[in-house]
């Protein structure tokens, strides 16, 4: 097989199928360049090795491939290894890699030298183990951060907050530092989120397109797994013991009045305080109306909503929200504006209708939730007297048919609230009057019965 790809590579040389890199390399490295690749992409790399480290020793500028596929290559030695000598030799041979790779190609657009050093500094906490100099990796993955911002990879910016709470655990004098890193990688996390979501909705129009299907796919891979990512940071700071209101406070309180014209620390420190339950904070409303001031932007009129809401002033909540909305780019923020603007209508306003359909909205944007269909069998519920005044307890014992019918959706959307829904389906069906008070108004198990009024709903009499 070797010797049959030596006599290919050969003829394509000869045939000048390589003519512009034998232009400008020695014709070794053109010939070891053909080989090896024609085995990495068969995933040979026991084959590819030996032609790829003699193309990387003579020629490391060749072309950025030899990293690509140099990096595949070592981890397939690394894992290979039957001694830790030899495992250690392959190991730093990849971290020579990458360093190389930046030297040789660091500036490159697409994957420019702070990717590469994030990526370095992954492989090295991974290959390392409880060896690695955790400190050295943070620098490194600190340096990639922060030239990268939003356009920095998910695993990356995990492990920087990941090490930075492990500094905090070392060092509790490192906690706001903690804290603004998580902030941080938050802020870029959500950035590229969003970013990913007007690609997924921009292709998802162009429909007739070719080319977006694909843009579809990848744009849903993306954000499913910088998603996945996140879940993880987000329940780690949960628990880091950093995240309660009276830290939060303490730290940033003083910070305000100095940053009131930083909207990316407004926006950052609003949405913080927001995520760890503090929204009822004056920090929190002292940040979303500085930011509000500033530029409004999702978060800062959903404080300011917030602020309405608690003096009580349900209009310009209402206003507020509808303003925020008009900011949301990810469908679990609208769906979340959605429900906050339902739920005024439904416990303030007592408009029942307008209350549904914003649930429905919600549920549009995030069909995994309980609460729109909590909410919507609570309304149920109290509508009998409204939807049947005439009637007594027994046909009006078809609104709370509807509500169970609504909780058995919503158990469905979200099994985590299994228990919670069940609790009320069992009160609820305590109002069911006896089968034969039922059959007696013509409603027979199985039957279908219309509950009309602002409901509009069917529903099926059960067994």
């Amino acid at each position: 097989m070797k010797t049959s790809l030596k006599l290919l590579a050969g003829a394509m040389l000869a045939l000048g199928v390589t003519t512009g890199y034998a232009q400008e390399f020695p014709e070794d490295c053109v010939t070891n360049n053909s080989l090896y690749t024609e085995y990495a992409k068969q995933k040979n790399y026991a084959d590819a090795y030996e032609f790829w480290a003699q193309l990387y020793a003579q020629c490391p500028n060749f072309n950025k491939n030899v990293y690509i596929y140099g990096e595949r290559i070592l981890e397939w030695k690394i894992k290979q290894s039957k001694d830790d000598a030899t495992r250690q030799q392959y190991v730093d041979a990849l971290m020579k890699l990458y360093d190389d790779r930046i030297k040789y190609f660091g500036d490159d657009a697409k994957n420019p030298a702070a990717d590469i050093l994030g990526d370095k500094a992954l492989a090295y906490l991974i290959y390392y183990g409880n060896k690695a100099d955790t400190e050295q990796a943070f620098q490194w993955l600190n340096e990639s951060v922060t030239k990268r911002a939003d356009k920095a990879d998910a695993k990356v910016l995990v492990q920087w907050v990941n090490l930075s709470f492990k500094k905090y655990q070392k060092d509790p004098s490192f906690k706001a530092q903690y804290i603004a890193n998580y902030m941080k990688g938050s802020e870029y996390m959500n950035g590229s989120l969003d970013s990913w979501q007007l690609r997924l909705e921009a292709a998802q129009r162009d429909s007739l397109n070719p080319k977006s299907p694909k843009e579809i796919s990848t744009s849903q891979s993306f954000i499913s797994y910088i998603k996945k990512m996140k879940v993880g940071m987000v329940g780690q700071f949960g628990n880091s013991g950093a995240a309660d209101c009276n830290t939060l406070v303490e730290i940033f309180t003083p910070q305000v009045e100095e940053k009131k014209d930083d909207q990316a620390f407004l926006s950052n420190v609003t949405a913080l305080l927001a995520r760890s339950k503090c929204k009822e904070e004056p920090l929190y409303f002292k940040c979303a109306e500085y930011r509000y001031q500033l530029a409004p932007d999702m978060e800062s009129a959903k404080g300011m909503a917030q602020l309405a809401m608690k003096n009580s002033d349900w209009d310009k909540a209402i206003f507020y929200l509808e303003e925020s909305l008009g900011f949301a780019i990810q469908p679990e923020d609208k769906a979340d504006i959605y429900l906050l603007e339902a739920n005024i209508y439904y416990k303030m306003k007592k408009n029942f209708s307008k209350a549904r359909e914003l649930c429905r909205q919600s549920l549009n944007h995030d069909p995994q939730q309980a609460d729109p269909y909590i909410f919507i069998a609570d309304m149920y519920r109290q509508s009998g007297p409204m939807v049947f005044p005439n009637d007594d307890n027994v046909v009006r014992s078809l609104c709370y048919m509807a509500a169970v019918e609504e909780l058995y959706k919503a158990k469905a959307a979200d099994p985590s609230r299994a228990a919670e829904v069940n609790s009320m389906i069992s009160a609820y069906k305590k109002a069911y009057p006896e089968k034969s008070q039922l059959f007696m108004k013509g409603m027979q198990p199985g039957s279908k019965k219309t509950v009309g009024g602002w409901m509009n709903v069917t529903v099926t009499i059960p067994d």
